[in-house]
């Protein structure tokens, strides 16, 4: 089947570059934007993208305006949100599937995504058995 490809969307380069070698450790193909507006153009070009993992506080396009485009186009998709940030007022917005404060093992994420895609895996072969 190969690598699975995730989405990291930070506007912080450093940020960007330490989860791209840090998730390539584990065996993920990592394509990284640095705003929503580039994740949205990879989203839409890269048909391979299996789930997101996007910082809350960017300029120009937040996390969850990114987050519920993509959950607009593929309601499946998994979006973990990364965040130094408290959640907004309400708790976690419904166009993440987990939030995950900043600065955490990057294990916690790897764990987030292994459950994510496997619940996502699962559900697309229960729809296709009659």
């Amino acid at each position: 089947m190969g690598e699975t490809t995730l989405l990291i969307v930070d506007d912080d380069p450093g940020v960007r570059e330490l989860y791209r070698l840090l998730l390539a450790s584990y065996g993920y193909r990592v394509i990284a934007a640095d705003s929503g507006h580039q994740a949205l153009d990879f989203f839409h070009s890269k048909s391979d993208i299996a789930a997101v993992v996007t910082d809350y506080e960017m300029p120009g396009m937040n996390g969850a305006e990114f987050a519920a485009v993509v959950k607009r186009f593929n309601p499946r998709m998994p979006v973990i949100m990364v965040s130094g940030s408290p959640p907004p007022a309400g708790g976690k917005p419904p166009c993440f599937d987990v939030a995950i404060e900043k600065g955490l093992p990057v294990a916690v994420i790897v764990d987030h995504l292994e459950l994510l895609l496997k619940n996502s895996v699962e559900a697309q072969t229960s729809r296709l058995e009659f």
